[in-house]
């Protein structure tokens, strides 16, 4: 068990290392060697774990976004009302993509990366996270006797388009925004229409 964890704590110095060397150097410039050194361990030691510096650029996405994934799970936890879990998922999106937007600025900056079954990867995983919305829709709005959503997958796409679109306005393009009250707008507008704000 100890060794276990022991490669687990290698792999994630790793993936760390390499989230920071990547970010700053770029793809193309990022050099092992300095992944390797950044960690803690010599150069061979990452192909142990990876099978080059694409697989570990790969790797350092899909981390990011189960993550996320988990983040969002954990959250909602708890949570009674259909306004409060949509509120939740829109502060921790803001936060946890801020916190992390190395990652997301290495995916926009390094899409050619991103080979056919790494879109079926992130296609799989958009689903998943989309399927924990359609459930939360379905489930919140029966049981608080409003309407039920006739097409809850296009619901739950349409509420994590919008949220995504602005949270990538303060992290791509650094605008000023007071989470707390972006987020209230945003779930208001998907619950009840732009014309009730």
């Amino acid at each position: 068990m100890l060794k276990r964890e022991k490669q687990l704590e290698k792999r994630s110095s790793i993936l760390e290392a390499a989230v920071s060397v990547f970010s700053r150097e770029g793809y193309p410039n990022a050099r092992m060697q300095e992944i390797a050194t950044k960690a803690g361990i010599g150069k061979g030691t990452i192909y142990q774990y990876f099978k080059g510096k694409k697989h570990l650029f790969q790797q350092v996405v899909k981390e990011g976004i189960d993550q996320y994934a988990i983040g969002i799970k954990n959250e909602i936890k708890g949570c009674i009302g259909i306004e409060q879990i949509l509120k939740k998922i829109v502060t921790f999106s803001f936060s946890f993509l801020e916190n992390h937007s190395d990652v997301l600025k290495m995916i926009e900056s390094h899409r050619s990366l991103i080979d056919e079954s790494m879109l079926k990867w992130l296609y799989d995983r958009k689903n998943k996270i989309t399927d924990l919305l359609v459930k939360t829709i379905v489930e919140k709005t029966e049981k608080k006797g409003m309407r039920s959503y006739k097409d809850a997958e296009l619901a739950a796409n349409c509420f994590f388009g919008m949220m995504i679109s602005v949270v990538q306005e303060k992290v791509f393009h650094k605008k000023e925004l007071d989470i707390e009250e972006v987020s209230d707008r945003i779930v208001k507008i998907f619950l009840h229409g732009y014309e009730q704000l």
